[in-house]
């Protein structure tokens, strides 16, 4: 149960990282999308791509530790299935 908590605390706190790389993304293409100058333009587009590319490691990262939960929450799973049918034989 521990391992769950912690691996769900993990998947959680990679959220937060990738819901904030993709606005902070979104700002710069936006910023990007205003702005006169061409070299800040290319500025903001660079940022925006940068942090696009941490929401995608954030994503592969989360993708693993989820996986993991997945794992624990199956085997768990199948424990409390076994005990349930142990149960019902022994009736």
């Amino acid at each position: 149960m521990l391992r769950w908590a912690i691996r769900a605390a993990a998947a959680n706190s990679y959220k937060r990282k990738i819901e904030s790389a993709s606005r902070s993304a979104k700002s710069n293409f936006n910023r990007a999308k205003r702005e006169k100058n061409n070299i800040k333009q290319t500025e903001y587009m660079s940022e925006g791509l940068s942090d696009l590319a941490d929401a995608v490691s954030n994503i592969a990262e989360m993708s693993f530790v989820s996986s993991l939960l997945v794992e624990s929450i199956q085997k768990n799973l199948d424990e409390q299935t076994k005990d349930i049918v142990s149960k019902i034989k022994g009736r």
